[in-house]
């Protein structure tokens, strides 16, 4: 992925609206599949008009008119922000992939559990390892 002021904008608000679920205090796993699931996630994370979707909180406005989010178990903001940073990330470096996709590789269990290891490597390191793992199975 070439990194620029643009791309690290996606990711940088991405990584907002994960910790922004935290913050309306919505059970973490479960919105990172509800996101990764739904038509906003698409066209987050695979559509080419990504930047029509500036601003975390009008994501969320228009996630929270598509599918019901539940209030419940809040994973770190740290780990939420890198979920989301990744995902942005990932995006940008296979875009053939969709959200679906990405979550089917990297499951917010499977990243929760290897968190620890994952977030002291650059973003696109930490995607071949855990396409690798996914791989591996």
């Amino acid at each position: 992925m070439e990194r620029n002021h643009i791309s690290f904008g996606f990711c940088n608000m991405s990584g907002k609206l994960f910790v922004l679920a935290n913050e309306k205090g919505y059970e973490s796993e479960a919105f990172i599949e509800s996101l990764m699931n739904s038509q906003v996630g698409e066209h987050l994370y695979h559509s080419p008009y990504t930047d029509l979707w500036i601003g975390e909180t009008y994501i969320m406005a228009v996630l929270e008119d598509e599918v019901e989010l539940r209030t419940g178990v809040c994973l770190s903001d740290d780990f939420m922000y890198w979920t989301g940073y990744l995902f942005k990330v990932w995006s940008l470096t296979y875009p053939e992939e969709t959200a679906k996709d990405m979550l089917m590789q990297a499951p917010s269990e499977t990243l929760r559990q290897m968190f620890g290891g994952l977030h002291v490597m650059s973003y696109e390191q930490a995607i071949l390892e855990l396409k690798e793992l996914y791989e591996s199975k």
